[in-house]
């Protein structure tokens, strides 16, 4: 088996972003047990909360269509008209529940409708913005991120005297088979501590309608995330590196690595393309009433190149 804790680092030193002249290396090595909390954690800051996070990216682009400011100058209308009725005459309470001035009772009734109207299509497309993102991540944390040694078959290295090497507190692990994860780590310049600043793994072949080549040995890259604070440092690349010799060993020899990822993470299509990555499929994702843009990257391995594509 290909000794992937030694495939680490070939990333020179850089310069930590947090702090200005110091120097900090990272090291890219497979997943121990003890990183967990710190991928999960890092994970969901950057799909969710991190610069670049796509769903900043997708509100972002939400808030400025025709139809968001459309229901927006809608809201504010109604409001205004709402409010000057109100103060500018009868209480709408009065209005409301007298018999008298029945017209004026439909058009309080009808604008303040509109209003709840243009304020729920405001909020649905607020939540369809972010809520792709939300239930991703949420799965993601639910399944393979729970337990990632046993979702991965990573197992704990044995010597050569085929004796499991004890480590009661931190276990080295290793790939059993083309499932595999890795982290990149790197000493804190302010803790003083290794903390955990990107992570990659190679898991199964996507569903329908993703992949359509029975036979062909393809595995999907995925959970690709780097810390904010470290990239353009070289880190993206390490752990694709690490992810594509995995999948170029002799005892896997797998045909094509696969990947997805959606229209708003303009920064990792860019690295994939400079990688050898194209794109074979485009699709759109529905929820609520958001279509997401969603890419299936295919890179072929060891000279393999199928006519069929996905």
């Amino acid at each position: 088996m290909h000794d992937h804790n030694t495939l680490a680092d070939n990333l020179p030193k850089t310069n930590d972003s947090d702090q200005s002249g110091s120097n900090s290396v990272v090291r890219v090595r497979v997943f121990r047990k003890s990183d967990s909390e710190g991928v999960r954690r890092l994970f969901k800051t950057c799909l969710l909360t991190g610069e670049g996070a796509p769903p900043r990216a997708h509100l972002a682009a939400t808030i400025k269509s025709p139809s968001f400011l459309c229901a927006l100058t809608i809201f504010i209308m109604s409001v205004m008209i709402t409010a000057a009725t109100v103060f500018n005459s009868e209480p709408a309470s009065h209005i409301l529940l007298s018999g008298r001035s029945s017209a004026a009772k439909i058009r309080l009734v009808m604008v303040i409708s509109i209003a709840l109207l243009a304020l729920w299509y405001l909020c649905y497309s607020i939540y369809s913005a972010v809520g792709f993102y939300l239930q991703f991540v949420s799965t993601c944390l639910r399944t393979d991120l729970m337990d990632i040694q046993g979702h991965y078959n990573l197992h704990q290295v044995k010597s050569s005297s085929d004796k499991i090497l004890e480590d009661s507190t931190d276990p080295e692990l290793r790939p059993m088979g083309i499932k595999a994860f890795w982290v990149a780590e790197t000493v804190s310049p302010v803790t003083k501590k290794t903390e955990i600043v990107g992570c990659i793994s190679l898991g199964d072949p996507p569903p329908p309608p993703f992949t359509s080549e029975p036979g062909v040995r393809v595995a999907e890259l995925c959970r690709m995330v780097i810390s904010p604070h470290h990239r353009r440092q070289g880190i993206a690349g390490a752990l694709m590196q690490a992810c594509e010799a995995h999948a170029m060993a002799n005892e896997h020899k797998l045909s094509a690595i696969v990947l997805r990822t959606t229209f708003y993470q303009p920064h990792a299509r860019k690295l994939y393309a400079k990688l050898g990555y194209r794109i074979v499929l485009e699709t759109n994702v529905r929820f609520g009433n958001a279509d997401v843009p969603v890419f299936l990257y295919r890179k072929d391995l060891m000279g393999h190149k199928n006519k069929q594509h996905f």
